[in-house]
């Protein structure tokens, strides 16, 4: 191969690997991770930990996906990061609700084994 060609070819594959960053669109990017991680949650637990964040986040969305469809890209990026912070917030109070009842299995555990303890104490 010679010279020319090899920095013809260089700059073809350089050209190449840059496309799918020149043609990236960071607000239906963002828009499409917050659908997903929407998407992600349970609605069921969501409303019960979290109802008027989890009800933000789906507001924030729409809003998003409104922009989105005006071309207002600044606006559907901020909407839609908006809809993410309160999906993650959602999706930390489940993780909290659900340490909280391991907390109180635990607390009645170890009640029933003070109960029990107590019992055999008594029996001797």
């Amino acid at each position: 191969m010679r010279v020319p060609d090899a920095i013809y070819t260089g700059l073809f594959a350089g050209a190449l690997m840059g496309a799918p960053a020149a043609f990236a669109d960071p607000a239906r990017d963002n828009l499409m991770r917050a659908e997903a991680q929407i998407a992600a949650l349970n609605p069921a637990d969501a409303t019960a930990a979290s109802p008027g964040h989890y009800q933000s986040a789906q507001l924030r969305l729409g809003e998003a996906r409104l922009a989105e469809e005006k071309n207002r890209d600044e606006e559907s990026l901020r909407r839609s990061e908006e809809a993410s912070l309160h999906a993650e917030i959602v999706q930390e109070q489940i993780k909290l609700s659900g340490l909280d009842r391991t907390v109180s299995e635990i607390e009645r555990g170890i009640e029933t084994l003070r109960r029990e303890l107590v019992s055999q104490e008594s029996l001797s």
